[in-house]
């Protein structure tokens, strides 16, 4: 690892867990469950929200006849069936992981899901471990389009936004974490692709997978 690295903040969804797919499975299943036609890109413009507001966009894209925390919840009911032991890790992420953890780097999630699903998910693919603790973008009351999330995990974590590390697939949050002096660690999404070049502009590093960055650091 880069010695000036004495932390690392990653995201979840998408990063360390190959997880996109189940929640814009959810997202077509609650909306055909109405009778309404999905569009991805509906779950991908709710990617790059705090889940509250996602939840307030979709009520509005497609006029639901419920509130937002109805929504919410409904969302989340059909989303928990199958997160917790159906959503592998990304490939190479449990090895990168333990390198890290061993090269006494300090490590957390910053996440825009729920702090309940993130953290059983964590513990049930055994990597919970790792991370001296998860942050959600409830805790900082926005969501990651705005880098407080990654400041107030950096604060706590007890290091400076320049010898940290911030792993992330989505490029609104590598444009926020960028803009407050972070080092940035760009990983591939297959279902973000066409952000991933834009990402690259931006990232100190950008891979396809955890795999690749630790081939990286092994030369």
């Amino acid at each position: 690892m880069d010695t000036e690295i004495k932390a690392i903040i990653f995201d979840m969804d998408g990063t360390l867990l190959d997880s996109l797919s189940v929640w814009a499975d959810s997202d077509r299943e609650f909306l055909n469950g109405l009778g309404l036609e999905y569009d991805l890109r509906c779950s991908l413009a709710m990617k790059k929200m705090h889940f509250d507001s996602a939840c307030e966009y979709l009520v509005r894209e497609y006029s639901l006849p419920f509130s937002a925390e109805e929504t919410g919840r409904r969302i989340l009911a059909i989303v928990e069936e199958h997160y917790i032991n159906g959503v592998p890790l990304k490939c190479g992420a449990e090895e990168f992981l333990k390198a890290a953890h061993e090269a006494g780097i300090k490590m957390c999630v910053a996440t825009s899901n729920k702090k309940s699903l993130a953290e059983a998910a964590l513990r049930a693919k055994g990597i919970m471990r790792y991370f001296e603790f998860v942050l959600t973008s409830d805790d900082v009351g926005c969501g990651k389009e705005s880098p407080e999330i990654f400041l107030k995990a950096a604060e706590i974590l007890g290091a400076a936004p320049e010898n940290t590390a911030v792993f992330e697939d989505s490029i609104h949050a590598v444009i926020s974490a960028k803009s407050a002096g972070f080092r940035i660690v760009g990983i591939y999404e297959p279902l973000c692709k066409d952000e991933f070049t834009e990402i690259q502009k931006y990232a100190d590093l950008s891979v396809m997978s955890f795999t690749e960055l630790l081939k990286e650091y092994a030369k």
